[in-house]
């Protein structure tokens, strides 16, 4: 961990790791933060207003709920990053960690997009 090598998607990382976890998502709060935060790195990288409306103050629209969420977990873990040897193979192996929780999300894609545009929206105005 003090090569920053290692730090490659630090976020994602985090994101991907918990919504495989059930317990890490229990609350609506908890859920929004990872699958918007996972939806942010994977689908809008280059949109500086998504990382920050995901790490600085996550707003998602009044009256949301969390859906009821099925058991699903890809073939590919965690494990698979940590034998990777090489900042190349660890990177590759991130990527299609990432990739795949993304994938096993995908009917849950429309939501995280939805409340990811929501917070972008009302950043910075006041919480009612």
């Amino acid at each position: 961990m003090a090569d920053p090598v290692f730090a490659y998607r630090r976020r994602a990382v985090v994101d991907a790791y918990c919504l495989q976890h059930p317990a890490y998502i229990a609350s609506l709060k908890s859920f929004a933060a990872h699958l918007c935060g996972l939806c942010a790195a994977v689908e809008r990288a280059a949109d500086p207003r998504a990382a920050r409306a995901v790490w600085s103050d996550l707003r998602i629209p009044p009256g949301s709920s969390k859906p009821v969420l099925q058991k699903m977990r890809s073939t590919l873990t965690l494990a698979s990053v940590h034998e990777a040897a090489t900042a190349d193979t660890f990177q590759a192996a991130v990527d299609a960690w990432i990739a795949a929780v993304w994938s096993d999300w995908s009917a849950h894609h429309e939501l995280a997009r939805t409340w990811l545009d929501h917070s972008i929206a009302n950043e910075g105005r006041p919480r009612r």
